[in-house]
């Protein structure tokens, strides 16, 4: 395959971890070769639950056979790796033969953060920086993703190391079942970091130590609210909605910034439709957790439904905004209606100092910026090949 399909093509990248604080040394790398291969990918992260190992009295499970061709990103019980060892051999046996404890709010945001931002810099360094990822739980998305049946996003390949191929190879075959067209599937070498990010620091730090860790679990809210403008649609929207549907069990509601409250923002021409904002946003929420119900609309003022509707349970929040949500708290007193809890999403912001540069590129202000940059560019192009033309001399026959 030529790097000119990643202008047009989808897809899917497996990787296995043995639990949500397992390092993700291996993953970044197959995330940097798959990004020249395709203009869109989505990360299936599959980890072992409970549920799904045979526990024996000691906590150890027996695994079957197949499972030996699973991925693990991890480090060996004594810390220490074997020579000539990749992260995604090391533990192999731990990972078959124990169960992943439950995660936590923590463990599980900083996994999000950790993949989505370093995303950012490997696409800011590829200078793709309208690039788009998203991040799906396999266990827990409520689908058969990459089986073609029910894909909000048609995939055109598959990618991820060895030890999944087996995995993908039952993908295709699911896919055969549905009538859909089997993929092509690609094997990544973790040991191999593409010339571009040779310099490069893989994992970036996202979670601000400064904000208290939520004791949260999942599932743990029947109905939860958030809100903003969610213009082009990027990493940190993404860990936002994530972590809500997360904590959620039954009904998201996500209120829509309406035009009218969006008159300062800076490139506001290159601001989407308060429709696209509302249709990417569904669509994102579908494809990270199928069976919630998803009631996403419009806010002409900062409460949206959080001051009318008494079924919610908490509002989730950034830390820009979590004197929003103390004001929501507040005119819900006064309409008699509970307080409700307000769990914070501590991503660092593009307006702290704590992550390198690449902070500032997440976030709408940034791709709008870019876009009018590249409109500038164009037009300028455009003006100096027409200067060139008018300026050829002609020709008498």
């Amino acid at each position: 395959m030529t790097t000119d399909m990643s202008t047009s093509t989808h897809g899917l990248l497996l990787i296995r971890i043995s639990d949500f604080e397992a390092p993700l040394g291996d993953s970044f790398h197959c995330i940097q070769q798959a990004l020249v291969l395709v203009h869109r990918l989505t990360i299936v992260v599959s980890v072992p639950t409970t549920s799904s190992t045979n526990t024996s009295e000691t906590g150890h499970s027996n695994s079957s056979p197949e499972s030996n061709n699973d991925t693990v990103n991890g480090e060996s019980n004594n810390g220490r790796s074997r020579g000539g060892v990749t992260d995604s051999d090391r533990l192999l046996n731990n990972l078959n033969n124990r169960s992943a404890p439950p995660p936590s709010f923590h463990s599980v945001q900083r996994l999000l953060s950790a993949l989505y931002v370093s995303f950012t810099k490997q696409v800011m360094a590829l200078q793709k920086p309208l690039t788009e990822l998203d991040i799906v739980f396999k266990d827990s998305c409520g689908y058969e993703i990459g089986a073609g049946k029910d894909d909000e996003i048609p995939f055109n390949l598959f990618l991820g190391i060895p030890q999944v191929n087996r995995q993908l190879e039952a993908l295709n075959e699911k896919r055969v079942q549905y009538g859909q067209k089997s993929l092509p599937i690609f094997l990544l070498d973790p040991t191999i970091t593409p010339n571009t990010f040779a310099d490069s620091t893989h994992l970036v730090e996202a979670i601000d130590s400064s904000v208290s860790h939520s004791k949260v679990r999942e599932g743990q809210y029947s109905d939860v609210a958030l809100g903003g403008t969610f213009d082009h649609l990027h990493a940190g929207h993404k860990i936002l909605l994530s972590m809500t549907a997360w904590i959620t069990s039954h009904r998201v509601v996500c209120g829509v910034t309406d035009d009218s409250m969006l008159l300062t923002k800076k490139y506001k021409e290159y601001m989407e439709s308060l429709e696209h904002r509302i249709h990417a946003v569904e669509r994102f929420l579908r494809i990270f957790k199928r069976d919630l119900i998803y009631e996403v609309v419009p806010i002409h003022d900062i409460y949206g439904p959080t001051i009318t509707d008494n079924k919610l349970e908490a509002l989730t929040v950034s830390k820009e905004t979590i004197k929003g949500g103390a004001a929501v708290n507040k005119e819900r007193g006064n309409r008699s209606l509970p307080s409700l809890n307000i769990e914070v999403i501590n991503v660092i912001s593009p307006t702290e100092t704590q992550v390198d540069e690449v902070s500032s590129k997440i976030s709408s202000t940034y791709i709008r910026q870019y876009l009018s940059e590249q409109k500038q560019q164009k037009q300028k192009q455009g003006k100096a090949e027409g200067g060139t033309n008018r300026a050829a001399p002609t020709r008498a026959l």
